[in-house]
């Protein structure tokens, strides 16, 4: 049967549990979205600033952010630190071992500006090449969600930040911990974070990366259980606000590039900010098939942050060579070539 793709967004009949609607065209996706109207978006953000009015004041930080030096992450610690500016934020950037050096050189750039604390949380690269290696060898060892939404690299990767901010978060007592995610990502702008799903989600990472052979006994990527004792009466909240703001990628580059923020050469469609991100595509399109972009940019076309035609030249882009051979070299993993990446 020949392959079917989604009228409204980008999804196709080829990726495993996705069905067209013969009769409409879409997906189930499109079929049963529901946008975030725009009386909704106001009353998010209404009770986003009277949570940070409430709470704001209480620790060593307010916010803990997760800062990549990516273009989303550092236009929207800039604008939440121009709507917001009573906000003590501590900025986290993750020194995943692929880091790009304009990204860190953005990242401290962008910390100035807003007047927010910098830090860089760093991993033994040696330690780090070590699980990236057996992400990228592994094959269905995560969740289907999970493998819809991100390379099996890219999770793991994701999964450590979000571990280690809310452990920052709990030890520095900051209320609210902020990620740069768009409608398309998380469709959910405010998600509080009890004791115990912390704890659940703790035990759940922990339990994956036993799956691929990663026993982390030292808790170097999980959240410590010493941390998770010592939460107080409060526990931190993750909240989305990129998802409520208008959004276009073309306005989040003008506005931060006039700040000094420097556009990388990486030639990397989906990353200005990772040097590992073409080769964990790859990765995923020889085990399984299609681009783990494809839900992300579905999201953003299915909301209206992207047009239909851009989200499909997006995942037709070449990945770059040079990017992949050389974290193939540092990863120690042997890839087909000599060939084009095509998408």
């Amino acid at each position: 049967m020949s392959k079917l793709v989604c009228k409204r967004c980008v999804l196709d009949s080829d990726i495993p549990g996705i069905e067209i609607n013969k009769e409409t065209g879409f997906c189930h996706f499109c079929e049963t979205y529901v946008p975030i109207s725009s009386q909704e978006k106001e009353q998010y953000l209404n009770r986003i600033e009277e949570l940070f009015k409430k709470y704001s004041g209480r620790g060593n930080y307010d916010v803990i952010f997760a800062l990549s030096g990516g273009k989303d992450s550092s236009y929207t610690l800039y604008k939440l630190k121009k709507d917001y500016p009573f906000l003590k934020t501590l900025a986290v950037q993750f020194d995943n071992g692929f880091i790009s050096d304009y990204a860190i050189i953005n990242a401290k750039k962008i910390c100035e500006i807003s007047g927010c604390d910098y830090f860089k949380l760093t991993i033994e690269k040696k330690v780090l090449y070590e699980l990236f290696r057996k992400a990228a060898e592994s094959y269905d060892e995560f969740p289907k969600f999970a493998k819809y939404r991100a390379s099996d690299i890219c999770n793991i990767c994701i999964s450590i930040i979000k571990q280690k901010l809310i452990e920052q978060a709990i030890v520095q007592k900051a209320p609210f911990i902020v990620f740069a995610f768009t409608a398309g990502q998380s469709p959910n702008p405010i998600i509080n974070l009890p004791s115990n799903f912390i704890q659940w989600s703790r035990n759940l990472f922990e339990k994956q990366l036993q799956k691929i052979g990663v026993d982390d006994r030292d808790e170097q990527f999980i959240i410590k259980n010493e941390v998770i004792k010592n939460i107080g009466d409060i526990a931190p909240s993750i909240l989305h606000p990129l998802c409520l703001w208008e959004y276009s990628e073309d306005k989040v580059l003008e506005t931060i590039v006039q700040l000094g923020w420097k556009p990388p050469a990486l030639e990397d469609s989906n990353s200005t900010n990772c040097t590992l991100n073409s080769f964990a595509c790859y990765n995923h399109l020889e085990k399984y098939g299609f681009h783990p972009y494809t839900f992300d940019i579905a999201g953003l076309v299915r909301s209206g942050e992207m047009s239909r035609e851009d989200g499909l030249e997006k995942l037709q882009q070449e990945l770059s060579q040079p990017l992949i051979d050389d974290a193939a070299k540092k990863l120690d993993i042997k890839i087909n070539k000599p060939q084009k990446i095509l998408l």
